[in-house]
């Protein structure tokens, strides 16, 4: 059950069409099919809602990739996203499977919930498309809505400067694919700037009508970065204690060279420590 009025907004949060925002839910699907990677990021996730119990939130629940799994595993899931075609495929993902969950359309800086959650997640480098400033808002809406024992988990990359480098202004095809909603075939490309600070993408993707045509769809976005030791100034000033980071899914520890940054953090009480907004 969809909770709000359409925000006419898509998952990158540029304001678009009804046609758009479908089609762009669409192509977020075709572009990430099942790996061992997504599956590792998926039992990662599992694994804390074992530990926790639900409920559970999710934010930036995209078409239920993490959300429909746990559910299957008979943990209440609420999932909050802005767009309102990837909250239509969660809809339609979670009947599939039979599971239910709760979706809400709503911005992740701002959302207001009527309960505490046990576990609240931001997967897949959603949290990076916040920039610094509203990571702020963010984490304080994280914080009122976390229980009091409850663990807030955010699972981004790190960057790899030579990857940057080398791909800096380029443009690649990263994939030529079939489409099972329409028949049609898609290739998608892409292009970054990068600084030490945030990745500026550009990607889009054409797709070849059935009448020789070909249509194309793109959006820009920025990334920005958040660095192990900027994690660990971070969360403790939004008011969390940090409980582990790690470099990776299999427990890692975390490295100048890790790929990623695993947060896994505990809301600390008020008089416990100094946070932001005691300064």
């Amino acid at each position: 059950m969809k909770d709000a009025a359409a925000l006419g907004a898509d998952w990158f949060g540029v304001q678009a069409s009804t046609e758009d925002d479908e089609r762009l839910a669409a192509l977020y699907d075709l572009d990430t099919p099942a790996t061992a990677a997504s599956d590792a990021a998926i039992d990662w996730f599992r694994g804390l809602a074992q530990m926790t119990g639900g409920p559970i939130l999710e934010l930036g629940v995209g078409s239920g990739r993490v959300a429909v799994p746990i559910a299957k595993d008979g943990y209440e899931v609420v999932g909050v996203d802005r767009s309102a075609a990837m909250l239509a495929r969660a809809e339609r993902y979670a009947r599939t499977a039979r599971v239910q969950l709760r979706l809400v359309q709503a911005d992740m800086r701002t959302f207001s919930l009527d309960r505490a959650f046990a576990l609240i997640t931001i997967p897949f480098n959603t949290f990076l498309m916040l920039t610094p400033d509203d990571r702020w808002a963010c984490l304080a809406r994280c914080r009122e809505h976390l229980a009091k024992t409850g663990r807030l988990a955010i699972d981004v990359f790190q960057p790899d400067p030579s990857i940057i480098a080398g791909v800096d202004g380029g443009v690649r095809e990263e994939w030529r694919r079939p489409d099972p909603d329409t028949g049609h075939i898609v290739t998608k490309f892409s292009s970054t700037r990068s600084t030490v600070d945030a990745t500026t993408f550009r990607w889009w993707w054409d797709e070849e009508m059935g009448d020789g045509q070909v249509r194309r769809i793109s959006r820009d976005a920025t990334l920005h970065f958040l660095y192990r030791r900027e994690a660990e100034l971070l969360f403790p000033a939004a008011g969390f204690e940090i409980d582990t980071l790690h470099g990776d899914y299999d427990g890692a520890a975390p490295s100048a060279a890790s790929r990623k940054i695993l947060i896994v953090a505990r809301r600390r009480e008020r008089g416990s420590g100094r946070d932001r907004r005691t300064r």
